[in-house]
């Protein structure tokens, strides 16, 4: 019944189906009898009162059509009351969307209003870590000190700047169990292309494997990535546009091979799906494996999806055998056939983008994007973009609302107007 209800508001041919028979049906149970109320009902109470003469003229001779006008009367009594209660959830289900669509539009409001602090604003958010793991060796020094280098005045003569906002939540189903997701936000200063410029690494990985290796592997995902990509970017004297792809690309072979290897210490599947994007100058390079997923938004052209899915839904939507609205619903949705820790080889996409000022890129795992509908991203995007926490929230909180059935993570990179 609840994914009968689910497909019912994802489908808005199945909605003009469901109204077209509906109205066809009320026409056939009004016409056939004769209107309303129907001929054999009129004809029943007209008979009841005088069944006692009747049964004295005819005998047992009247028992069959009575019984057999009692049937047609039923039959007519049933057809008007699954007729009235279609009705009725029909009308309940109409109301219900209204009542959720004015819902999210008062998160989008609430969080809109919602006033944080400066502190918030900074373009960069930690990873969240397991309380029993501790953060890469020196990630928290390079996180202050980015912190404290973000208002030195060389730095207003950058290319670009990036305002960050990040959500991370364990979901509803999940609330007493441990979130599967790991994600970060960080940003640095290295020579590109012979000048010293900006550059944001972000990162977001969905566990596999049960909640504690699920747990586990995500970690290992993020951490392996940092770890072989910054000493990389950071310590080279020079980064061109094949080389930064190229580096992206191997950091997260690297992240695969030690999920496997973990995978193999303890005995025990686990795996993950990734999506990173790093920015460089006015160019986003992006990588995935899974169905994680990186979204691009530009006011002038909507929200396009950067990745492409590696699961068997997607299959099915590429070979034309389902509809894309159908990946929400479908029982094989969370299946994918390529992720990290599977194999000592996997196969990396790569994708580049180019970045304008107000841009807004959007990374996430599936607990966000399927509760959350591209649409309502794009919407949540257009309207708070500028302010990646507010949309970050506005997301979390959307997702929730929509059920809430996975962790959620997103992270929500704007890009700002270049300042002088």
């Amino acid at each position: 019944m609840e994914q009968l209800k689910l497909a019912y508001d994802l489908h808005l041919w199945l909605r003009r189906v469901s109204w077209g028979l509906l109205a066809i049906a009320g026409a056939g149970i009004y016409l056939i009898p004769g209107g309303f109320p129907p001929r054999a009902w009129i004809l029943l109470f007209t008979v009841i009162p005088q069944l006692a003469k009747l049964w004295a003229l005819r005998g047992p001779a009247l028992m069959l059509p009575f019984a057999l006008l009692a049937l047609q009367s039923l039959t007519w009594l049933i057809a008007w009351g699954l007729f009235l209660g279609a009705c009725i959830v029909i009308i309940r289900l109409w109301r219900q969307g209204q009542h959720e669509r004015k819902e999210f539009e008062a998160d989008l409001q609430e969080a809109h209003n919602d006033i944080t602090e400066e502190q918030e604003a900074l373009p960069w958010s930690p990873l969240p870590l397991p309380a029993r793991q501790k953060p890469p060796m020196g990630l928290t020094n390079s996180l202050e000190k980015e912190q404290q280098a973000a208002t030195h005045p060389w730095q207003r003569q950058l290319s670009l700047h990036l305002n960050v906002g990040v959500g991370w939540d364990v979901g509803t189903t999940r609330k007493h169990k441990p979130n599967e997701d790991s994600l970060v936000a960080f940003e640095g200063t290295c020579i590109y292309n012979g000048e010293l410029l900006p550059f944001g690494l972000f990162v977001v990985a969905d566990g596999m494997g049960g909640y504690a290796h699920g747990q586990d592997a995500s970690y290992l995902a993020v951490q392996t990535v940092l770890q072989s990509l910054l000493p990389n970017i950071v310590g080279s004297e020079e980064m061109t546009d094949d080389i930064l792809i190229d580096v992206l690309v191997e950091s997260v072979k690297q992240a695969n091979l030690g999920v496997l290897q973990r995978s193999q210490e303890v005995n025990a599947e686990m795996g993950a799906t990734i999506t990173a994007a790093l920015v460089m100058d006015k160019t986003a390079f992006v990588v995935n494996v899974g169905d994680s997923r990186t979204y691009h938004y530009r006011e002038c052209e909507g929200l396009t999806q950067v990745t492409h899915d590696h699961s068997h839904v997607a299959r099915l939507v590429a070979a034309g055998q389902i509809a894309r609205d159908e990946i929400y619903t479908h029982p094989d949705r969370n299946q994918v056939y390529r992720g990290l820790g599977a194999e000592s080889r996997v196969k990396v996409d790569r994708f580049s983008v180019p970045l304008r000022a107000n841009d807004c890129l959007l990374l996430c795992s599936d607990g966000l994007w399927e509760m959350v509908r591209d649409p309502e991203i794009e919407k949540t995007l257009k309207e708070m973009g500028n302010n990646p926490s507010q949309a970050c929230k506005a997301l979390v909180r959307a997702a929730l609302k929509g059920g809430g059935l996975d962790n959620i993570s997103v992270i929500v990179v704007h890009v700002a107007p270049t300042t002088v």
